[in-house]
């Protein structure tokens, strides 16, 4: 697909920016948006869908955050009741220095931009929300008043992800702390053959 056939013309033509972010693209005028840029620490990776799968994975995530997951899971099984999965965003589309995840449902339209500025030293994420209904409207209403912080959290928390996979030897695979530490120290599964 040449440049002028493609529908993402004035996005990639657009300077960097959130105004230039594919998360608007398909939602131009957004219920809800947000727009957080942290600092990469020094990890020189330049491919967007790394960057968007080490934030949203289920590594990155902050102790306290799986242990109030898994008390709700267990407060859910006491009443007989499945616990929802564990949500896994995955990367829909990358273009240029940005990779686009599209989260919908039927109550809500979710678009999450994940672009390397130009330098490299910078991480800007780009959330953009529009509701379907008035359940959509209720039901993010309560990750309306901490989704850009818990989203700046996850951004700091990356470049650690990233390194512990590194030093895991293979960027992409997931690793607990405990397990690459045990790995570095000689310890790990495969130092007992």
């Amino acid at each position: 697909m040449t440049s002028e056939d493609s529908p993402l013309d004035p996005v990639v033509g657009s300077p960097p920016g959130a105004s230039g972010s594919l998360a608007l693209r398909d939602i131009p005028i957004p219920d809800y948006c947000d727009v957080v840029i942290v600092p990469t620490a020094g990890v020189d990776e330049s491919d967007p869908r790394v960057w968007a799968e080490a934030i949203f994975s289920h590594e990155n995530t902050p102790l306290s955050s799986r242990g109030l997951r898994a008390l709700r899971d267990e407060a859910v099984r006491l009443f007989d009741m499945v616990p929802p999965p564990e949500k896994e965003f995955v990367t829909d589309e990358v273009v240029g220095s940005e990779a686009l995840i599209i989260d919908d449902d039927e109550k809500l339209t979710v678009r999450i931009g994940v672009a390397l500025l130009p330098g490299g030293d910078l991480l800007q994420i780009t959330t953009a929300v529009k509701y379907r209904s008035i359940r959509g409207r209720l039901a993010f209403a309560p990750r309306r008043l901490m989704h850009a912080a818990a989203v700046n959290t996850l951004a700091r928390r990356a470049p650690t992800t990233l390194r512990r996979r590194a030093l895991a030897g293979d960027p992409r695979a997931a690793s607990l702390t405990g397990q690459v530490s045990r790995k570095a120290l000689g310890r790990g599964p495969s130092a007992r053959r």
